[in-house]
């Protein structure tokens, strides 16, 4: 009986523009803080509870799913992961993978046998990707 070793050949994250929305809200919030200035204790608890819950939705929670989304290439497959704390999850063996494509908006659609084609968005030097994961699924 053998078992392949399957070792980690790439495992990228997306591309870091997509946090530069959710810095600037952060500054802006951070900003509105810090330069209003009410006499009302409530109004001043208002404001940093508006800006409080504006960084969390609008920065935190970016950040999270930043970080919780990759795309990991080994020997034998191709794993996603994408969502806020990694919910949805696929996995490809780079044995059923027919094509690789590169399609408009910096996408990548693996053609699947019997399945329907998976589109990996926003992953940086995707040409690259697409030639190594198209590389490596004609070796096997």
């Amino acid at each position: 009986m053998s078992f392949l070793a399957e070792t980690r050949i790439a495992r990228l994250r997306p591309r870091g523009s997509k946090l530069i929305l959710p810095t600037l809200v952060l500054f802006l919030a951070a900003f509105a803080a810090s330069f209003f200035s009410f006499p009302e204790p409530w109004q001043q608890i208002t404001l940093w509870s508006i800006c409080g819950a504006i960084s969390f939705f609008f920065w935190l929670l970016p950040v999270l799913k930043f970080f919780s989304t990759y795309l990991e290439i080994t020997s034998t497959r191709v794993k996603y992961r994408a969502g806020l704390m990694g919910q949805r999850r696929k996995e490809i063996s780079l044995s059923q993978i027919k094509d690789v494509q590169i399609s408009r908006g910096r996408s990548i659609s693996l053609i699947i046998e019997g399945q329907e084609p998976f589109s990996i968005r926003g992953i940086p030097k995707h040409k690259m990707v697409a030639v190594e994961i198209d590389r490596l699924a004609a070796s096997l």
